[in-house]
């Protein structure tokens, strides 16, 4: 097995001028990459950064993600992406847990770095910024450095300290080795049937678990990666570089085909990509109605979808063959786990068909949480992982996740889960997107609170929508409560995922609004 700067410096003797991943601004091929990489790794250790050691990144997309990782891995550092969408309380607060002795960032966030300098938590000599001429004078050196005075790794190492979306909780710091991400990419070129000439359009942001799965695997396949560096989604353009650069894969959030599919249908366009194209929907739980229209408009392109976690990288996979049979479900296990376990509350398997917790036991589960061995304990039970989900397994075998186990709503003594009322309101014509929540009530414990956004130039009545509702479910599934929001006031997270507590946070603030 091997790290990812030697994965980079092995295409490098076979095919060191062979692109390997763009950007808008620049491109670079395997041996400008290493020696890149190797000059970046050389500065770092002047700067004193030693094996296990963090380094932080704080970026949008860009190409210098790929130089950072390998610098990183080639001094048996530790790489901790930082998502770039937190606020600066929020960033320092994970620079206080991971505690990065070097910080490298991109120059629209130097409002931040003068806050922490201010802050006295960095030293202006322990951050440098990809921006300025000495970085790019730097990298730019012809000189090759020793390999062997630099590399002090192993497939045994840490590499990343990547930090939980946190939608319902404080975000955790998820650790995991090289060992583990060289199982992952080739489990998933195996799954994906990657080949050399394949590229992969990365629109995710690299600070999350998905991009920087898919950017690892595709480089260990030795296939190309452009990186989407725009900071917002754009469907025009996000088109013209799958043309342009004949990309075969992205993957995308529900968020980013619900935007793609009302391009399309404003701009009464219709199967836009032409070649042989994979499309991976993940990160959040994509309605039925979604996927079928994904289906419509993309004739010649394949759909897969998967299920997984920062904890356990991809845990199942549904292939485009299974797409019409399976609808609902996230498929099954992907090659080499072992098989998925729905528990109850002692621990016990459920059988077929009931609602349980959902453990999975993949060959790339995460090592620990940083610095925080209970929450560790709660997730593992023996060599299975569990991040909260609550799923159930159909009869011929598939999985269909219900909900996260914080996000079930009890009301009245019964259990109700957010997404299958999702998935009933996102079905009316005038809904564009939905989001469920539960908020507390004196008679009922909770009541079911929607937030919805609608389609343009669409008009319904709190009341109508809930009778309309009504039709479709069970009474007490039903919301006492609907919200009508712009689309951009749906407070999600890098991925797409909707941030339940600052829903929740709205309806307390309405309440109060209303009782005064």
């Amino acid at each position: 097995m091997f790290t990812f700067d030697d994965i980079i410096d092995s295409f490098t003797r076979r095919h060191p001028k062979q692109s390997v991943i763009k950007d808008d601004f620049k491109s670079l091929d395997y041996e400008s990459l290493s020696r890149i990489g190797n000059n970046l790794a050389y500065l770092l250790k002047k700067k004193n950064v030693k094996k296990k050691n963090r380094i932080a990144f704080l970026s949008y997309n860009r190409i210098e993600f790929a130089e950072v990782l390998y610098a990183s891995s080639k001094l048996g550092a530790i790489i901790t992406p930082i998502n770039f969408r937190l606020s600066k309380e929020e960033i320092l607060d994970i620079l206080k847990d991971s505690n990065p002795k070097f910080l490298i960032y991109e120059k629209c966030f130097s409002n931040i770095i003068r806050f922490l300098l201010k802050n006295k938590y960095f030293s202006s000599k322990k951050v440098i910024c990809i921006d300025n001429k000495y970085y790019k004078n730097l990298i730019n050196k012809k000189y090759r450095i020793n390999n062997k005075n630099l590399k002090n790794s192993n497939k045994d190492d840490y590499f990343s300290l990547m930090y939980t979306s946190g939608t319902t909780g404080k975000p955790k710091g998820v650790v995991r080795d090289h060992n583990s991400y060289y199982n992952l990419a080739a489990i998933t070129s195996i799954e994906l049937s990657i080949k050399k000439t394949d590229s992969a359009l990365l629109v995710m942001p690299l600070c999350h678990a998905n991009s920087f799965n898919f950017f690892y695997s595709y480089i260990f396949a030795g296939a190309s990666i452009y990186v989407y560096s725009k900071k917002s989604f754009e469907s025009k353009s996000f088109f013209n570089i799958i043309k342009k650069y004949k990309c075969s894969f992205t993957s995308l959030v529900p968020t980013h085909f619900i935007i793609l599919l009302e391009y399309l249908k404003k701009s009464n366009k219709k199967n836009v990509i032409r070649h042989k194209f994979n499309f991976m929907i993940s990160s959040a739980p994509a309605r039925e109605d979604t996927k079928k229209e994904i289906l419509y408009f993309f004739k010649s392109a394949n759909l897969y979808e998967l299920y997984g976690s920062s904890e356990s990288g991809w845990v199942t996979m549904l292939h485009p063959e299974e797409q019409f049979s399976n609808l609902g479900t996230v498929g099954r296990e992907c090659v080499g786990s072992k098989n998925i376990k729905i528990l109850n509350d002692k621990y016990n398997e459920v059988d077929d068909g009931i609602i349980g917790e959902l453990y999975a036991s993949t060959p790339y589960n995460f090592s620990h949480y940083w610095k925080n061995k209970s929450k560790t304990q709660e997730a593992y039970y023996k060599d299975y992982v569990t991040v909260g989900d609550l799923a159930y397994r159909n009869k011929v075998g598939f999985i269909v996740l219900v909900d996260r186990k914080k996000n079930m709503i009890i009301s009245g003594g019964e259990n109700i889960y957010p997404s299958e009322v999702e998935n009933i309101i996102g079905q009316h014509v005038c809904v564009k997107d939905v989001a469920i929540i539960g908020y507390e009530d004196k008679k009922w414990g909770e009541i079911v609170c929607a937030f919805v956004v609608l389609n343009e130039k669409k008009v319904i009545t709190e009341l109508n929508l809930i009778k309309w509702t009504k039709n479709r479910l069970a009474g007490y599934k039903c919301p006492k409560k609907v919200f009508f929001i712009n689309n951009d006031d749906m407070p999600r997270n890098t991925t797409g995922k909707v941030l339940h507590k600052e829903l929740k946070n709205k309806v307390t603030i309405h309440m109060i609004n209303k009782n005064d």
